[in-house]
């Protein structure tokens, strides 16, 4: 990762998919997923803390990445996520602070590690 980037976690990495770069946005239930209307995801990495965050299968093939604090290979999200063609990290190591609108990226391009950034001057809450 450039010098331009934060460090902020690390976790497994579903696929190898070099470097995704968007926009963080946390999805905790339902609701903030029914919550979204038109909004354009193509260019958002969605964070969520639980493994089995099916809710997100209706917006997943729409998403650019999923960072996901839990989970295995072998849970829900991961099945949906390889079956959507959609970069994920699971079982994401949080260091620092991700918030809703940073600019994050995400280095892929390890078969087994993914490690997570903020570009400098991100203001996270």
């Amino acid at each position: 990762m450039s010098e331009d980037l934060n460090e902020v976690g690390a976790g497994l990495n579903l696929f190898t998919a070099g470097e995704v770069r968007g926009t963080a946005r946390w999805f905790n239930d339902t609701s903030d997923v029914l919550s979204i209307g038109d909004d354009d995801l193509e260019d958002t990495i969605a964070f969520v803390n639980k493994g089995g965050m099916t809710f997100l299968s209706p917006i997943l093939p729409d998403l650019k990445a999923i960072v996901c604090t839990a989970g295995s290979r072998e849970s829900h999200l991961a099945i949906l996520s390889r079956e959507s063609d959609v970069p994920c990290v699971l079982v994401a190591q949080m260091t620092g602070d991700v918030a809703d609108g940073d600019s994050v990226v995400l280095d892929l391009s390890d078969a087994e590690t993914a490690r997570i950034a903020v570009a400098a001057g991100a203001v996270s809450a």
